[in-house]
Order: C-alpha cells, then sequence, then structure tokens
C-alpha cells in the first residue's frame, strides 16, 4: 500500500511524462500520463482522509468530497478534463492543443489538492 506521499510523488512523475510525451507528439501516452496524474493526487487525498480509492468509479466520490471541502467546483472541472485525457488514450480524438489544454488543467489539479495534503512539499 502507498502512502500520501507515495501517490503525490506519482502524480508529480506522471505530469512530468505526459508533457515529455506531448513534446514527442505522442498524445495518446501525454494523455494516459495526464489522467495517471489526476488519480494518483486524488488517492494522496483520499488516503489522508480515510476515503476509498480502490476502484476507477471511487475517484468520482473522492472528487464530489474534494469540492465539498473546499468550495471549489474547477477541481471538478479539471478531473473531468482528466477523464477526457482518459478516453483520449483509447479512442484518440484529441489534436495536440487539445492535449495541451487538457494537462493544464490537470497540472492545476495537481497544485491545488497537493496543498491540501499534510504531507505538502513545495515542488
Amino acid at each position: 500500500m502507498t502512502n500520501s506521499n507515495g501517490y503525490a510523488d506519482q502524480s508529480r512523475i506522471f505530469l512530468n511524462q505526459a508533457y515529455e510525451e506531448l513534446s514527442r507528439d505522442d498524445l495518446r501516452q501525454a494523455s494516459e500520463k495526464g489522467w495517471g496524474a489526476a488519480t494518483q493526487i486524488l488517492k494522496a487525498y483520499a488516503e489522508e482522509r480515510g476515503l476509498d480509492h480502490s476502484r476507477h468509479a471511487t475517484m468520482y466520490g473522492v472528487v464530489n468530497r474534494l469540492v465539498e471541502e473546499t468550495d471549489d467546483g474547477t477541481l471538478r472541472i479539471y478531473f473531468n478534463e482528466a477523464g477526457g485525457l482518459h478516453e483520449n488514450f483509447y479512442e484518440g480524438q484529441f489534436g495536440s492543443r487539445n492535449v495541451r489544454d487538457s494537462l493544464d488543467s490537470v497540472s492545476q489539479l495537481v497544485e491545488k489538492v497537493g496543498t491540501l495534503l499534510n504531507g505538502h512539499r513545495p515542488s
């Protein structure tokens, strides 16, 4: 089992990898790494609050709890952008601009949620 710091660290690793894949124009891999970055930071949040994060579907409940705690609905929008990236991995429907914009949203999600973690360390 990974602790919240491990999930947060992995989130940042995936986010960096996503931008690297984007720079190589590998849009599907950039998209999946973006999805991974989003889910890992949410797992870090869930781990600290004792929330279930064991399945894909439970991540939406984690996001809902996060929005309730912060009163910041943009976090749900950012996660929905990440979901679009996940879909793009399978469907390949996004161009590079769309992937970049969605990764920027995921970056905002990672940053905002990261500040809520007990083990928060500046990147």
